[in-house]
C-alpha cells in the first residue's frame, strides 16, 4: 500500500486551511536518504518557514497543490485529488534505458500512468529533460527546476579541508566505485575521505591506507565531513541532480564530476570533470572561489519556482 494510502486515514494531518494554499508531498521525509528524501525534507522545511500563505497538508484530497515524487503515489487517488481541482506537480529525476531489467520498467512504466495526471512536469535537470520527456506519451506543460540546500545548513569553513571526498548512498553500478576505487589507488600521496555506504560495494576500499572511512551519517553530520574536504570526487554517471553536489557547493567544496549525466549543469565553474583529476587536484583553490557565488542554489529559489506554477 502506498504511503498516501496510510498518511490519508490519519484524520488529525487531514485538517486543511481555507485561508493558504495547502501543500501536498507525496513522501515523508526520513533523517537519512538519497536525492528525493532530500527534496521532501527541504520543502517541509521552506512550507514550516512560511506558514503565513502555505499550509502543510498530509490528505491530498484537501490539497491544492500536490508534488508527486517520481512513482511515490496511488494513481487512483491522484485521479481524485486531480477531479477535485488540485493542481499535480510531477517532480522526476529518472532517466529510461533500453535494457531496464524489470523493476525499473515497471517502475517507469508507472510513473507514465501517472505523468498522464500531472498539470506540470518538473523535470530535474536538462539531461532528465532529454531523457524523460520523449518517453512520456504526449506533449504538456514543463519546467526544468535544480535541487537547493539551505545556506544555514551548508556553508564554507574558514580553511578548507585535507581530503578528496566521496559521499554516496548507493553502491550500484552508475555510481562509479570502480573509478573512485582505481582513483584512490592511483594516488597514494592523497588521503581520501569516504561518507556512505562503500561497505556494501564490491570494492575494499578500507584496505587501502589512503583511505579514512566513516559510513553512514545523518543529514545533520553532512557539513561537518564536507568542512573536512578540499574537493569532491563524483564519478557517478547518469545521476538526474545530486543533492550531494548542490551541498558540496554551498559548502565551499569544489567537484570533480561525471560528464555523463546532469551533475555538470549543477557545477558549472566550481570543478571540473574526472578526465582533468590531476587540475583540480592541482588548481582547486581556484575553484572554492567560485562556489561562494552560487545564490542560484538556495532552496528558497527552488521553492519559489515551484509554488509560482500555476
Amino acid at each position: 500500500m502506498h504511503l498516501i494510502k496510510k498518511i490519508r486515514t490519519i484524520q488529525f494531518f487531514n485538517k486543511c486551511r481555507k485561508d493558504k494554499i495547502n501543500i501536498f508531498i507525496s513522501i515523508y521525509p526520513q533523517d537519512k536518504g538519497g536525492g528525493s528524501n532530500t527534496f521532501a525534507y527541504n520543502f517541509k522545511k521552506w512550507i514550516l518557514r512560511n506558514t503565513d500563505r502555505h499550509h502543510l497538508i498530509y490528505n491530498i484530497l484537501e490539497a491544492d497543490k500536490a508534488i508527486i515524487i517520481a512513482d511515490k503515489a496511488d494513481l487512483d487517488i491522484i485521479a481524485m485529488a486531480k477531479e477535485k481541482g488540485c493542481f499535480i506537480i510531477h517532480r522526476l529525476d529518472e532517466h529510461v534505458e533500453h535494457d531496464e531489467d524489470e523493476y525499473r520498467s515497471k517502475k517507469h512504466a508507472y510513473i507514465k500512468e501517472l505523468n498522464r495526471l500531472a498539470d506540470i512536469t518538473i523535470f530535474q535537470s536538462r539531461f532528465v529533460f532529454d531523457n524523460m520527456h520523449p518517453y512520456l506519451d504526449y506533449p504538456q506543460r514543463y519546467e526544468i527546476i535544480y535541487n537547493g540546500a539551505y545556506p544555514e545548513d551548508f556553508y564554507p569553513s574558514n580553511e578548507p579541508g585535507d581530503f578528496i571526498g566521496h559521499i554516496t548512498w548507493g553502491v550500484g553500478e552508475k555510481k562509479r566505485l570502480d573509478i573512485l576505487y582505481e582513483t584512490i589507488k592511483q594516488n597514494p600521496d592523497e588521503r581520501f575521505l569516504l561518507i556512505g555506504n562503500h561497505k556494501n560495494s564490491p570494492f575494499d576500499f578500507t584496505s587501502l591506507s589512503n583511505v579514512t572511512y566513516v559510513g553512514q551519517i545523518t543529514r545533520n553530520k553532512i557539513l561537518y565531513y564536507l568542512h573536512k574536504m578540499k574537493f569532491l570526487f563524483f564519478p557517478s554517471e547518469k545521476d538526474p541532480c545530486p543533492n550531494t553536489v548542490v551541498e558540496a557547493i554551498m559548502a565551499g567544496v569544489p567537484v570533480c564530476y561525471n560528464s555523463i549525466g546532469g551533475t555538470k549543469e549543477l557545477v558549472k565553474d566550481c570543478g571540473l570533470p574526472i578526465e582533468e583529476f590531476l587540475i583540480i587536484k592541482r588548481e582547486w583553490k581556484i575553484f572554492r572561489e567560485k562556489c561562494t557565488n552560487r545564490i542560484d542554489l538556495h532552496f528558497d529559489n527552488t521553492a519559489r519556482k515551484y509554488m509560482g506554477l500555476n
